[in-house]
């Protein structure tokens, strides 16, 4: 069965902008800072500042106008046709992908054909932004019909709230900071989309020079902005990304998302309710878009199962990279933790994971989220307990939404499996 796009009146679109707007001024109220008071990791990255302002007015009018001109000026397309060109745009931004592995490959050898491929991906970006504005909002649409179907959020007449908003353009890059003698996200800022890896670098030397903090710059999956900001090639990954991101903008109203800051056990709590909410739903909304079956819950894990001789598993390097890490900073051995992880990153490398820097913070970043390798927490396995305990999906959200605390988390899933 295929999740089918609306098509929504008017007045629809209208209540549509009203509510963005009021989300825009509520996440703008949220993010203000106090200007005066600029770190020492601010002042190294302030070349590299991201504008949240400047990129809300150079993308925000452009949804509310793109909505209004398709009620002002209907072209009726079918939901066969909005989900065709769906399809057309990530098989695009499939081929750009593959084309940019070929332009790298023709410039490094002065192939004779890089003339014509840098023609190519001219045509290709130009037949991709015509496309992205009805990608984006079919993609919304899907969305939008799944919650409204699982009952996640209320909902004004015909809209969810808050509404799905996706811009799928360049997201910016995050960097983190956390001290060397212990794991822990001390600071972390936006930065510019695209910084090369030899600006990120000097960045994270300088760091540890001038100011001896553990620093890397990353690469995002998503930004919950409003809009959202997402990257994906693939409509699978987009749907689940989009999801994600949409639960950080739904919690932001709610005591669990107010709460995200208070703590490292908060960050992760909402981080990793947001992996399993995006990969449940997303993943629903493309089975019932292609038709392909739908995978089952993950069970929760229990203990990790020794990698087979003739294989490389990354989960198990990695989780023991995390360990002993974190040993060795427990013994206050940093050099000799430092000098460990480069060791180890350098095993990675040599299977094929090309990992530019694993430090204190990369595992500070990575190990936010329980269910990744480099997360030592137990939360994933109990989220994944209280999820499977719940009758729904929307049941698992709204027992979560209200959690002020990890031990209230923990109070709920003692109470909904019967046991710690």
């Amino acid at each position: 069965m295929r999740s089918s796009p609306q098509s929504p009146t008017l007045a629809y679109a209208m209540r549509r902008v009203a509510i963005i707007l009021l989300v825009t001024y509520l996440f703008t109220v949220a993010i203000a800072h106090d200007t005066f008071h600029i770190t020492p990791v601010q002042e190294l990255a302030a070349p590299y500042h991201f504008n949240f302002v400047t990129w809300e007015l150079a993308h925000l009018p452009s949804k509310w106008l793109h909505i209004l001109n398709n009620y002002l000026l209907p072209y009726r397309r079918s939901d066969q046709q909005k989900l065709d060109e769906l399809k057309e745009y990530f098989d695009l931004k499939g081929q750009l992908s593959n084309l940019g592995n070929q332009l790298s490959q023709a410039a490094a050898t002065n192939d004779p054909a890089l003339p014509g491929l840098e023609q190519q991906r001219t045509d290709l970006d130009r037949r991709i932004a015509a496309l992205r504005p009805d990608a984006e909002e079919t993609l919304e649409s899907l969305i939008s019909n799944e919650l409204r179907k699982e009952g996640v959020p209320p909902t004004l007449g015909n809209a969810i709230f808050p509404p799905i908003d996706v811009s799928m353009t360049d997201l910016p890059t995050i960097l983190i900071v956390s001290p060397r003698d212990r794991i822990e996200r001390q600071e972390s800022y936006l930065l510019k989309p695209n910084i090369p890896p030899s600006a990120r670098t000097a960045l994270e030397d300088k760091a540890l020079q001038q100011d001896n903090l553990s620093a890397l710059v990353d690469d995002l999956g998503g930004l919950s902005t409003y809009p959202t900001i997402i990257q994906s090639d693939n409509l699978n990954w987009a749907l689940v990304v989009s999801s994600h991101e949409w639960l950080h903008n739904y919690l932001f109203l709610r005591p669990l998302g107010q709460h995200m800051q208070d703590d490292g056990d908060m960050f992760s709590l909402n981080e990793t309710t947001a992996n399993l909410f995006g990969n449940e739903l997303g993943n629903r909304i493309y089975s019932r878009t292609t038709g392909k079956p739908e995978p089952p819950l993950p069970e929760p894990p229990g203990p990790s199962q020794p990698c087979p001789q003739d294989q490389f598993c990354f989960g198990n390097e990695m989780n023991e990279t995390r360990v002993r890490t974190d040993e060795l900073l427990a013994q206050g051995k940093v050099e000799e933790a430092e000098a460990y992880m480069e060791q180890r990153r350098q095993v990675f490398v040599d299977r094929g994971y090309y990992i530019r820097r694993i430090n204190q913070a990369y595992f500070a970043f990575h190990g936010t989220y329980a269910d990744s390798p480099s997360s030592v927490s137990p939360l994933y396995r109990q989220l994944l307990e209280v999820r499977r305990a719940e009758p729904s999906l929307a049941a698992f959200i709204h027992d979560l939404q209200g959690i002020t605390s990890y031990r209230q988390f923990l109070d709920l899933h003692q109470r909904l499996t019967g046991h710690d």
